[in-house]
């Protein structure tokens, strides 16, 4: 997880399950590192809103990479016994990092010039 945060990353866990369902998960696993949210109420909204939830009312298992402006810049839907790997989604990671670091150039260069005006198309 400390390699996510020099990242200036923030990782959670996003599950159906219902609140105590989650606690004994994570417990049985020793802890986790990362905060873990329900998704239960009303029934995997989150998950139904970024296509991985399946008709049966479980989700899929799926990571999603977003920006810091709430843009999704990565998406691995996985089978529940496959795990991610690490190498991959800080590569992911790091290459949306860029992104956001040149878009952010770009607006500074922008800003406070004006835009160029859309040519008149000429009447006939």
């Amino acid at each position: 997880m400390a390699k996510f945060g020099k990242l200036n990353a923030q990782v959670l866990g996003i599950s159906v399950d219902h609140v105590p369902c989650l606690k004994a998960w994570a417990e049985s696993l020793g802890g986790i590192s990362f905060p873990l949210l329900s998704d239960f109420s009303p029934q995997g909204s989150v998950a139904k809103k970024y296509g991985v939830k399946r008709k049966e009312g479980f989700s899929e298992r799926a990571i999603f990479v977003l920006d810091k402006f709430g843009i999704i810049r990565y998406i691995d839907i996985h089978k529940i016994t496959d795990r991610p790997k690490n190498k991959i989604l800080f590569a992911e990671l790091k290459k949306a990092i860029y992104l956001e670091t040149e878009l952010e150039k770009f607006a500074a260069k922008m800003k406070g010039k004006a835009r160029p005006k859309a040519k008149k198309k000429a009447k006939k």
